[in-house]
């Protein structure tokens, strides 16, 4: 006939307690189960309480505040450019360089002038723009990946003239 349980379990119990090392070993499997069972629930909780907040609407209003910014400046980019007599394929160059490499530099005075300042020499080599660039910006921008960044607009404007 099977054994009575209760008793067996009340032997391993008290020589579980009555021992150091059988505490600690006790303690750390109860607190193990504990952790585990109620860590999913806590997290649970703490997600579906509200105690997490998000801050989308936040997030969405520093980008779009950045995007205007941008706009601003490239716009400001162009006009003065052309303004200039630049051509369109100069104003997109700068229009990239400031996007992809100098939109940290547009809060300085005089952002615009000095990336403009840039465009001086006549049938200007991309090595010999990104030189000046990097120069008065103090940047390390590389010309091919210069070249990567303008070469859908440029493959465009080839193919435009075919």
């Amino acid at each position: 006939m099977a054994a009575p349980i209760i008793p067996i379990l009340k032997k391993v119990a008290v020589a579980l307690v009555s021992d150091k090392k059988g505490r600690k070993w006790l303690l750390g499997i109860i607190l193990g189960v504990l952790f585990i069972v109620l860590m999913p629930i806590i997290a649970v909780l703490g997600i579906f309480s509200g105690g997490i907040d998000l801050n989308i609407d936040g997030l969405f209003d520093k980008v779009y505040e950045q995007q205007a910014k941008m706009e601003v400046v490239v716009a400001e980019i162009e006009e003065t450019m052309l303004e200039d007599g630049f051509t369109q394929t100069q104003v997109e160059e700068a229009q990239t360089l400031y996007v992809f490499a100098l939109h940290d530099e547009a809060e300085e005075d005089g952002f615009v002038e000095r990336l403009i300042g840039c465009f001086t020499i006549a049938d200007q080599t991309d090595e010999e723009l990104v030189s000046a660039v990097n120069t008065e910006f103090g940047k390390d921008i590389k010309t091919e990946d210069f070249q990567n960044a303008v070469a859908e607009f440029r493959d465009t404007q080839v193919s435009n003239e075919s």
